[in-house]
């Protein structure tokens, strides 16, 4: 027997294998969540665009208005899918990690 094949797998009390997880994967995982959550007061414009249902519908300042929201929705449409996909891909990576050993 090798030393790898002597070494116990530490466990939880339900017996699940505890993986190995650095500080550097939390903080990797930390930073894409961030920069999801900076969307935050952006949305919050977008949103009261979108909401303001009032009436009478003043055309022209939805005109002017939409072109520009238009443009920020699509930012963030197009960088939340980047984000959402790293972070599935840091999950991922997390679950494939090894477990800790003594």
């Amino acid at each position: 027997m090798n030393e790898a094949t002597k070494k116990e797998v530490i466990t939880t009390k339900n017996k699940q294998p505890i993986k190995e997880i650095s500080y550097q994967d939390m903080y990797r995982l930390n930073d894409t969540i961030n920069q999801i959550d900076s969307w935050k007061e952006t949305l919050s414009v977008l949103n009261n665009f979108f909401a303001n249902r009032g009436i009478p519908l003043n055309k022209k300042k939805i005109i002017k208005e939409f072109h520009a929201s238009s443009y920020i929705f699509t930012a963030f449409y197009e960088d939340f899918l980047v984000r959402s996909t790293t972070l599935e891909k840091q999950i991922e990576e997390l679950k494939a990690k090894s477990k800790v050993r003594i």
